[in-house]
């Protein structure tokens, strides 16, 4: 590597799917935009809580009880997001609107299978801003 070329980030991660998200973020986190990188940490910290709390769930790990509290923290976590996305001009990329509507259902779930059943989704969305964020 000359002084001259950019460093290039190594993942370990043997995984496809997993490798080209990294490299992804990778990129996206070294475009120099504050904006898309902020964004893009919080979809990621979101997917995560997401990929956490649907395991936690089905292994019974998590008390049907503790739905409100889930409910709060999740739509929380993607509020935040999109508030993000507005104040940095970001609102209208595409998987924004998709967003809003996980949160809607967030906000609406009755359930914890109803929120468990919403990663799926979460983690949909999540591939379309990454994209979307790349691409902008």
């Amino acid at each position: 590597m000359t002084s001259r070329s950019k460093p290039q980030y190594k993942t370990t991660v043997k995984d496809e799917h997993w490798r080209n998200e990294e490299l992804q973020w990778s990129r996206i986190f070294s475009c120099g935009n504050p904006a898309k990188s902020i964004v893009l940490l919080y979809i990621q910290k979101a997917c995560t809580a997401f990929h956490e709390f649907e395991p936690a769930w089905k292994s019974g790990a998590l008390d049907k009880g503790q739905v409100e509290f889930f409910r709060q923290r999740l739509a929380k976590r993607v509020r935040h997001i999109l508030i993000t996305m507005e104040n940095n001009g970001l609102d209208t990329i595409n998987g924004a609107a998709e967003l809003a509507e996980v949160l809607r259902s967030i906000e609406s779930a009755k359930s914890m299978d109803e929120l468990a059943e919403l990663t799926e989704k979460m983690h949909t969305v999540n591939h379309l801003l990454s994209d979307s964020l790349e691409e902008k």
